[in-house]
């Protein structure tokens, strides 16, 4: 049952990925404002812009389909866990892919149903998904698998930024590569922090448990000589 409402959690989450990124992609075409240059754009063009940046990008689906392989092993033993993550990643990718094409089909300019790069991308999405999803599955681990676990989404979407940057034409393309970039190092300088923290915590816990016992030791000691 835990896996069932697991699945259904990560069809949900694709769902609404691929209906975000379909609408805010289709607010210019809403607002009569298509045939605009970029920079001639009104405000709330400008705004779908910058979501349609981070939305439409690899970083955002890949970290999608790492946070559902995360929820989805709540709870479950560790190879049964990467197994459903695994299983979550892909359904989710597929799921948003399938929605990011039909929603669009819902507005008036829409000149009907094109597989165009579909198949492509359906592809991409097993492919990727499956080990995303495992990654997601992976943080639950402690220790540093986990710590690199949970670095693979900020790294990556730093890393996109780089290799696939937003369209230099863009007004806030600026805008956008410098939110990824921070958001991106404050997740990662936060869960490096967490895990010194989580390391210190265990030392102590160890050394208390430690004095505990050489305590128990000495007072059996002093019990059994009296």
């Amino acid at each position: 049952m835990r896996l069932i409402r697991g699945m259904a959690a990560s069809l949900a989450v694709g769902a609404a990925m691929g209906a975000a990124a379909a609408v805010v992609n289709s607010v210019p075409l809403l607002l009569g404002e298509g045939g605009r240059a970029r920079a001639d754009r009104g405000a709330w063009s400008q705004t779908a812009e910058f979501a349609s940046l981070i939305l439409d990008s690899g970083w955002a689906w890949a970290t999608m389909a790492v946070a559902v392989g995360w929820l989805v092993s709540r709870g479950l033993r560790p190879v049964v866990g990467v197994l459903a993550g695994a299983l979550a990643g892909c359904v989710a990718l597929i799921d948003a892919t399938v929605v990011y094409e039909v929603v669009p089909m819902l507005f008036p300019f829409h000149q009907g149903f094109g597989w165009g790069q579909m198949p492509f991308w359906l592809v991409a999405s097993v492919v990727l998904g499956l080990p995303l999803g495992a990654v997601g599955a992976i943080i639950r681990r402690p220790g540093p698998v986990g710590i690199l676990a949970t670095l693979v989404a900020p790294v990556g979407a730093a890393l996109n930024m780089v290799v696939l940057p937003p369209p230099a034409e863009s007004p806030v393309a600026d805008s956008v590569m410098l939110t990824v970039w921070g958001a991106a190092a404050t997740a990662t300088v936060l869960v490096l922090a967490f895990a010194v923290c989580a390391r210190r915590r265990g030392d102590r816990d160890s050394g208390a448990i430690v004095r505990a016992g050489a305590l128990d030791d000495n007072f059996g000691g002093v019990v059994s000589g009296s």
